[in-house]
């Protein structure tokens, strides 16, 4: 009999996990890596926000890069709809991370309060703060080509994916989106517009570049085909500290 000498969280840990399924079943095991059980059978993941989607899609090891591009995946950054239509867009964002299934949903969204509402629009780091006409000029709009140079239809588009990218330098990304798709206009954005009695919160989904890589802020939190990406503690403050090299 071989002896086990490392504990569990010693072990070897895969930098990247899928967590497939209700949003809400699998945030809970994502960020306390517990099974359905509760046996601890993983560590505490983080949920990868968009811009880390974004970056695997084009950076990732060949091997698994196409996983990575193919398949669209809820983030761990939001997107909350006031009762007005105006919208905080948020990374990171710890109300995603709490989610369990008891959370109290209304059509897919997680149900906010009006002081909930207000403190995220007094949050002054990684957040977005778009008006309800901004919402309504970005909506279905994405990028072009114009004079081969990639795009924004207009100027929520540009707001939107300079936030969800972290500032990221998207020319390169967007004609990998057009070379997969050969479609005119790619990276469109799609926002929750149904009324409301409550404000309310989802996540944004970085949809599939085959599928145009649409950011979707209407998902559901309980669809059955949500899929979430969870990244060990290692390999988040690994990227953080490539991306601190790079400014």
């Amino acid at each position: 009999m071989t002896l086990q000498l490392s504990g569990q969280r010693e072990r070897m840990v895969d930098p990247h996990r899928e967590f497939y399924g209700q949003v809400v079943k699998q945030m809970p095991l994502l960020v306390s890596g517990r099974d359905e059980k509760s046996n601890i059978v993983d560590v505490p993941r983080i949920p990868a926000s968009f811009g880390y989607v974004l970056e695997r899609r084009e950076t990732a090891p060949k091997d698994v890069r196409g996983e990575w591009q193919t398949n669209y995946i809820f983030t761990g950054d939001a997107v909350a709809t006031s009762t007005l239509g105006d919208v905080v867009s948020t990374w990171d964002s710890s109300l995603l991370r709490s989610l369990t299934p008891q959370s109290k949903l209304a059509n897919g969204a997680l149900v906010l309060s009006t002081l909930q509402m207000d403190e995220l629009k007094a949050q002054k780091e990684g957040m977005l703060y778009l008006s309800a006409d901004e919402v309504g000029e970005g909506h279905e709009k994405g990028y072009r080509c114009i004079d081969r140079v990639w795009t924004p239809e207009n100027k929520t588009v540009g707001k939107v994916w300079d936030h969800l990218s972290r500032g990221r330098n998207l020319h390169t990304y967007a004609q990998l989106v057009n070379d997969t798709t050969h479609s005119d206009v790619v990276m469109r954005v799609y926002f929750d517009r149904l009324k409301k009695e409550s404000p309310s919160l989802r996540s944004w989904v970085a949809g599939s570049i085959d599928n145009g890589s649409f950011a979707y802020g209407d998902y559901g939190l309980y669809f059955d085909i949500g899929r979430l990406v969870g990244v060990a503690p290692e390999a988040h403050v690994a990227r953080q500290k490539l991306l601190e090299a790079r400014v």
